[in-house]
């Protein structure tokens, strides 16, 4: 199996023979990468945040979550 650094030794040699007129689609994809992947740390950051919520808590935010938005949004709009 290909440690990080093998893989990423063998990306740069590849990368080294993509003509000068791709670069710039290159360039966009790791872009692109690099934003799916902030996403997701950003998403795993919230994991378990709800774990020890009371559970009066949670069931009026699950109960109200449709008139809770629809307030908030008005409020927004105004």
């Amino acid at each position: 199996m290909n440690t990080d650094i093998q893989i990423r030794s063998q990306i740069l040699k590849r990368i080294q023979k993509i003509p000068s007129s791709r670069l710039k689609e290159l360039d966009d994809f790791v872009s692109k990468l690099e934003r799916v992947a902030g996403k997701k740390e950003r998403i795993l950051s919230f994991a378990g945040v709800w774990k020890n919520m009371d559970i009066s808590i949670m069931k009026d935010f699950t109960e109200n979550l449709i008139s809770n938005r629809q307030k908030n949004r008005n409020r927004i709009d105004e």
